[in-house]
């Protein structure tokens, strides 16, 4: 069962607006009533949601392409570069960014995005995060406690779920025994202008770089909703002199239906993108050569519809607490994985 989010007035910002503010005819009738309480509805169809994004790397950009063909508009940026002539502001801090825009975009080093989530979350914003939620467990604790029962919309930025190849077998699989998936990639490419993408206490390693699209996309596929894995094994290796992780990793472990799932990472030097992804299953075996696998031309299509997907929630309030806890449950496996294999935290 869903819940729906109401979306809150914003302040008016001290610094130029570079973009139509929300319909004041809108906002005028969410402060205006007596009861205090915000419009039923969370965001009118005419109405230009204000999205402000966290980060200005390559992953923040791919998000700004998109939202205006998501019917919103980019309102601010935190960045730690003030010089920066985007022609909208620019904010030191997310804290001073997020009483002038309705939602907020996530696209920073891996270990800053669950405080950037906690502080969204907390000042009423939907907020979608790029993966990985969250790469420690005491970042997990302070998720835990806070988004099982939050009010507003948090997406993560699993586009695989949007491809169209991937959205075609999910709809013919039946009965699956088996799936596993090893996301490949050259760690020097995936690191080309994030020289952070090398460091573990950055990243989390492994396991929280590509790890955890190949784990959600094998667990979507077979539409999982928190289910625990029983049997989990794991293992890392692969060193290079450029990283202080493993390069390769791997986790297996059996859903409570008796599916088995084989998810990792493979970021060793001189790998293309390619995502190796195998299905065992009564109907929907795959490989499939009418269904061709995730491809990084699929990947401004993949995005378009994440950041579409967003806001329509932003729209609509729409929460969904299963899917919460199935964005959790994901990351539980991958630290219980990391511990298990060794790798130092």
């Amino acid at each position: 069962m869903s819940r729906r989010h109401k979306l809150r007035p914003r302040a008016t910002s001290s610094l130029p607006e570079p973009c139509d503010c929300i319909s004041k005819a809108w906002g005028n009738r969410a402060r205006g009533r007596g009861d205090g309480k915000l419009p039923k509805t969370a965001a009118p169809a005419s109405v230009t949601v204000q999205v402000g994004i966290v980060g200005w790397g390559e992953i923040a950009q791919e998000h700004a392409k998109h939202l205006a063909t998501a019917g919103a508009k980019v309102a601010g940026v935190v960045s730690r570069r003030p010089y920066l002539a985007l022609g909208i502001p620019v904010y030191p801090s997310l804290d001073q960014m997020l009483a002038h825009v309705d939602a907020v975009t996530v696209a920073v080093p891996n270990h800053l995005h669950a405080p950037a989530c906690l502080q969204a979350v907390a000042a009423g914003v939907p907020v979608m995060v790029e993966k990985p939620l969250l790469i420690t467990n005491e970042q997990l604790k302070q998720l835990e406690s806070t988004l099982i029962n939050t009010s507003v919309p948090v997406h993560l930025g699993y586009r695989l779920r949007h491809n169209q190849s991937m959205l075609k077998l999910r709809e013919r699989l039946r009965n699956v025994r088996r799936i596993r998936c090893i996301y490949e990639l050259d760690i020097d490419k995936l690191a080309e202008g994030k020289e952070w993408t090398y460091q573990y206490s950055s990243t989390g390693g492994s396991f929280f770089t590509l790890g955890i699209h190949a784990l959600d996309l094998a667990r979507w596929l077979v539409r999982c909703r928190g289910e625990r894995f029983s049997d989990l094994s794991a293992t890392a290796d692969s060193t290079s002199p450029s990283a202080d992780y493993p390069l390769r990793v791997s986790l297996s472990g059996l859903l409570p239906n008796g599916i088995h799932i084989e998810a990792g990472a493979d970021l060793r030097a001189n790998l293309s993108s390619a995502i190796d992804l195998q299905v065992e299953a009564e109907e929907g075996a795959y490989p499939d050569a009418a269904l061709p696998p995730p491809r990084l031309e699929d990947e401004p299509d993949e995005y378009r519809a994440l950041i579409g997907d967003f806001i329509r929630a932003v729209r609509t309030g729409d929460i969904d607490p299963k899917e919460m806890e199935e964005v959790l449950q994901c990351h539980r496996e991958l630290l219980a994985a990391r511990e298990q294999s060794d790798v130092p935290s």
